[in-house]
């Protein structure tokens, strides 16, 4: 089956069809396949590599498991993220911890003819960024994440989220209110504030 108006993946539906088979290079595949994007959802969740790579570990043992029950209603890679945003939510509640910030994904040498001290307030507000999106709540800051770097439509959200696609709309309406205020003191009139 497939997500409403989505089809499955055909290579997705041979490889899990593959791997039921008793064919294990099919989930070796699969993981080839989507591993880096579950660690990109883990690592924009969590802030950082360590809690991002172990997330990913345990979405991919958690898939190998319940692979052959899968039962095709959605794609796969909006199983795959469901898990993969279960698990994280299920991480911070648990660890509560303060928010790790992924500075190597904010630029740290300057573009070009870039002047230096504008490299500089880039970065300061990358920082900020990512800071405001740490602290936003996980539903939230999960639809942030699969919106704006992952470029997913609202209805693949809504499936992993697993509400409705108004619902999803009215969440990132809320998170990017949150977002504006909260970055507003860094910005002034188009221009970085360091």
């Amino acid at each position: 089956m497939a997500d409403a108006g989505r089809p499955m993946d055909a290579e997705d539906r041979s490889l899990i069809e593959a791997f039921r088979r008793g064919e294990e290079s099919a989930y070796t595949a699969l993981v080839v396949k989507h591993r880096d994007a579950v660690y990109r959802i883990a690592r924009r969740f969590l802030g950082n590599h360590e809690d991002a790579a172990d997330i990913a570990q345990e979405v991919l043992i958690r898939v190998y498991k319940a692979l052959p029950a899968f039962d095709g209603r959605c794609a796969f890679r909006t199983w795959l993220y469901r898990i993969t945003v279960n698990l994280c939510i299920d991480h911070r509640d648990r660890w509560s911890r303060a928010p790790q910030i992924a500075l190597d994904e904010v630029p740290r040498e300057p573009v070009d003819d870039q002047d230096p001290a504008e490299a500089v307030a880039q970065r300061e507000l990358g920082r900020q960024v990512a800071r405001a999106i740490q602290d936003l709540p996980p539903r939230q800051r999960a639809a942030v994440v699969l919106r704006l770097y992952h470029d997913l439509p609202y209805a693949d959200i809504a499936r992993i989220l697993e509400c409705a696609e108004g619902t999803v709309k009215a969440t990132m309406f809320a998170a990017l209110a949150k977002l504006r205020r909260a970055l507003a003191p860094h910005v002034v009139k188009g221009r970085y504030e360091v």
